[in-house]
């Protein structure tokens, strides 16, 4: 069964969002991280700078004509769970590879409208360069650099575009999509659960706001208290060897693979290994899903990643947690 299919409908941009009166509701003043912007009338040149904002672009029915590559080497800087939103959209945008922001790259794209809801670098500087070539939106009020709910984002996005009935629309079908997984799965329902990487001999987790937390607790997960308290400062904080007690929770999700930790003694003595509670994504598409939490990789991840939650959570270590599908 695809948990995913009424969030998979509203992500969907099989079917043209309608030509006509997409100029109603401009001009529009869209409030951001960096003031107010003023949209005078629907882009037809929108170019985004954020590392993922592309997906929500085509889930909206838009083709940008320009995005920013955050990693995958996929053509359009595209990862396979948009591709057919895309295709649908009709979009082949320029891709701008690197890191940092190319001001003249942006600017030979000729846009009306720069997004860069996804970007939590950019400084006052780069983004009153970016606002002398068209107006530019930054990431919604309120919350820490990369930590926005991909909900405000959609909304923001679909208000500066004129399309925020089509927002709603996927909002509704993905918190569908999550309902169905949680009635499927109920046994997620209060367990403990966080992500987290292993790196330089220190396990890396974040607070409940983190957005890959978030997706955890729309399936019904929890994120322990104690870790809001450790990444206060920072948003995420480090677990050193001797501490691997902090991670023993009920499922504990490795994006990148447990290669390094999975060879230290301390790891393979803890509950969280013995009894098969661990789980390693190994880097893939998956795991680039869980970084990217827009709208069409929701829709990907509500179909994988439950099933793999349920066998770690049972606490068997005869119930093999299913690989990720790539």
């Amino acid at each position: 069964m695809k948990l995913a299919a009424l969030a998979t409908v509203a992500v969907s941009v099989g079917t043209a969002f309608p030509a006509v009166g997409l100029g109603q509701g401009f001009p529009v003043t869209i409030a951001h991280e960096f003031g107010e912007t003023t949209i005078a009338a629907a882009a037809e040149r929108v170019v985004s700078v954020g590392m993922h904002e592309q997906d929500f672009l085509y889930a909206l029915g838009i083709a940008p004509v320009g995005v920013h590559e955050w990693w995958g080497d996929y053509p359009y800087a595209t990862w396979p769970w948009a591709e057919a939103a895309r295709k649908a959209a009709g979009a082949t945008p320029e891709v701008l590879k690197g890191f940092e922001i190319n001001i003249e790259w942006v600017a030979a794209q000729h846009p009306d409208l720069i997004v860069a809801t996804y970007y939590g670098d950019l400084d006052e500087a780069t983004y009153r360069l970016l606002s002398a070539i068209a107006p530019t939106i930054t990431a919604p009020r309120g919350f820490p650099q990369w930590g926005a709910p991909w909900q405000d984002e959609l909304r923001l996005l679909g208000q500066a575009t004129g399309r925020s009935a089509r927002a709603e629309e996927i909002i509704a079908g993905i918190d569908a999509g999550f309902a169905a997984a949680r009635a499927a799965f109920p046994g997620l329902e209060g367990k403990q659960a966080a992500v987290g990487y292993f790196d330089n001999g220190l396990v890396r987790t974040y607070n409940s706001a983190d957005t890959s937390h978030r997706f955890l607790a729309s399936l019904g997960l929890t994120i322990p208290k104690l870790y809001d308290e450790k990444a206060a400062e920072r948003g995420h904080f480090d677990i050193s060897p001797e501490n691997l007690n902090l991670i023993e929770l009920d499922a504990f999700v490795w994006p990148e693979g447990m290669a390094g930790i999975s060879e230290l003694s301390v790891y393979r003595t803890t509950r969280l290994h013995r009894e098969g509670r661990d789980i390693s994504l190994g880097g893939g598409v998956l795991s680039g899903a869980l970084s990217f939490q827009t709208p069409p990789a929701l829709g990907y991840l509500i179909d994988t990643l439950p099933p793999m939650l349920a066998a770690a959570v049972d606490g068997d270590p005869a119930t093999a947690v299913p690989p990720p599908a790539q």
